[in-house]
């Protein structure tokens, strides 16, 4: 008792320390560390659907536009949410991905961004969630 008297300075950084340690260790929109095991299934190819694939799904499907929406097929329109790629970590977004039960689509006519939304998603710790691939294959 007669240290902690004497060094308060000292006792106050050191919890402060492990308060921050413990506030980073169980945040919510942390991401994952072993980002080599969640980009593996990219590796695979798992993660790509084709249009047939997609067609076949039973359940609820959400997916998610990342371009404009005259861009989206005609067969795709009324399941799809439109979404810019720069405010997929907003956090309404993210509730809206995390609330979904069931399989999360991404389209985009580029698929570079439908790549990379995947990976942050994925790396946020979040599963089924696939890229659509070739989406001009869509009959209209």
């Amino acid at each position: 008792m007669k240290f902690l008297r004497q060094y308060p300075f000292v006792l106050i950084v050191f919890l402060l320390m492990v308060v921050l340690v413990l506030f980073r260790s169980f945040g919510g929109n942390n991401f994952r560390y072993d980002a080599a095991r969640w980009a593996e299934s990219s590796v695979k190819g798992s993660n790509l659907l084709t249009v047939d694939q997609l067609s076949a799904m039973t359940g609820a499907v959400l997916v998610l536009n990342l371009g404009d929406e005259a861009d989206l097929p005609g067969q795709l329109r009324p399941k799809t949410v439109i979404m810019r790629p720069e405010s997929i970590t907003g956090k309404e977004n993210l509730r809206l991905i995390r609330k979904h039960r069931g399989p999360v689509i991404l389209f985009s006519d580029d698929a570079s961004t439908s790549a990379r939304v995947w990976m942050i998603l994925s790396e946020m710790g979040m599963r089924d969630v696939y890229i659509l691939r070739d989406p001009g294959a869509v009959a209209e």
